[in-house]
């Protein structure tokens, strides 16, 4: 008698994994409405599904079921703007209400981020290639900011007022409200580099290094701008 009692148990719990695992993905709409203030639709299910828009080609998420043992939900996602800004990541969320983005890889260009960020002036226009990156949550979920993240990105085709300056490296970390970052020239830069940024937990912005133009053009540029290569710079943010 137990034994059956049991095959029943293991017949209603895989019973109500095929449910869900078969779930139409358009059952989260009301949910998601709350987070995406523009249109949108919704394909696949809700472990193996996608939203398109005009806004992007394709967002899609495949859930992986042997997380749910450790009592932890672990995604594979790809977002897809157009062929050349896109990014996959891994997401993982524990019962703790902690969420982290793991090894966020992928494109992005200045042109596609002045237009989600219209009140930030972009100086310079590149392609950012995200080389690695690492986002987490404690308790505040997004849009708040994550409690610790790190990053590498190669910032290549860099154009300032229509001269070439080459690639550079971008690498930062973050934790608890401090930011550490480094800005550094490669070989085939136009500019010599090496910038440090530090934003404190008291919101002091300092950046200091040096930036030391290689061409001719590029040298009467900076004197006609009043750009000096040696920077120190600290300010006070309000946010």
């Amino acid at each position: 008698m137990m034994r059956i009692s049991k095959i029943w148990i293991t017949f209603i719990i895989l019973l109500f994994f095929f449910f869900i695992a078969n779930a139409p993905a358009q059952i989260l709409k009301p949910y998601l409405k709350n987070s995406l203030n523009f249109p949108f639709t919704l394909s696949g299910t809700i472990w193996n599904g996608s939203i398109q828009s005009k806004y992007f080609n394709n967002v899609s998420w495949q859930i992986n079921p042997l997380f749910l043992v450790l009592a932890k939900i672990s995604i594979d996602m790809k977002a897809e703007v157009d062929n050349k800004n896109n990014i996959i990541a891994n997401a993982e969320i524990t019962p703790f209400n902690k969420l982290e983005l793991k090894n966020i890889k992928g494109a992005l260009t200045t042109q596609y981020l002045q237009k989600i960020l219209p009140n930030m002036p972009f100086l310079i226009s590149s392609n950012i290639f995200i080389i690695k990156a690492n986002l987490s949550w404690k308790s505040q979920l997004p849009p708040n900011l994550p409690f610790e993240s790190n990053g590498s990105f190669l910032i290549k085709d860099v154009n300032f007022l229509g001269e070439q300056l080459g690639d550079y490296r971008f690498n930062f970390s973050y934790f608890n409200e401090g930011f550490d970052g480094n800005i550094s020239s490669t070989v085939n830069s136009s500019v010599e580099t090496a910038i440090k940024v530090n934003i404190s937990s008291q919101k002091i912005l300092t950046i200091s290094g040096e930036i030391i133009p290689k061409t001719i053009p590029l040298q009467s540029i900076f004197k006609e701008l009043d750009i000096n290569s040696k920077t120190n710079i600290s300010i006070q943010l309000s946010y």
